[in-house]
């Protein structure tokens, strides 16, 4: 069975601020923290937390073309990275964990007063279950 390993985007720790919590589950007013907000500073590379194909930009709010981030479909694992400008020749590529795949933008500017910290989100999206079940021999 293939493993999937998935490294740290930013190689920060996870935030914990004035505004909130960066850790999966953590609340969002009525609902829950799908994913994981790694500390970063604006205009550093992000890599690619895992080995897979750059699908596609993605946008993590409708109303703010400012802000964006990226969809990368590995072989058991999907992985949504925001709040960084994506290298746009990479989209349709193939990628390794590790390799550069955008330079973090300044999430704090959407929200100003909050105390945020800078950081990267990022939620798995897609993910196959034989990757935690434990079969007997």
């Amino acid at each position: 069975m293939t493993t999937v390993t998935i490294i740290n985007p930013t190689g920060k720790g996870i935030r914990s601020d004035p505004a909130g919590s960066g850790l999966y589950g953590a609340p969002r007013g009525n609902r829950r923290h799908r994913g994981l907000d790694l500390l970063c500073a604006p205009g550093q590379t992000v890599v690619a937390p895992l080995a897979g194909r750059i699908v596609r930009i993605a946008r993590p709010y409708a109303d703010d073309a400012h802000l964006s981030g990226l969809l990368i479909a590995g072989a058991r694992m999907e992985i949504k990275l925001f709040y960084l400008q994506p290298h746009a020749r990479l989209i349709g590529s193939d990628v390794r964990a590790g390799d550069a795949v955008g330079i973090a933008q300044d999430v704090t500017f959407r929200y100003p007063h909050q105390g945020m910290r800078p950081h990267i989100h990022m939620e798995v999206t897609a993910c196959d279950p034989l990757l935690f079940l434990r079969l007997e021999p």
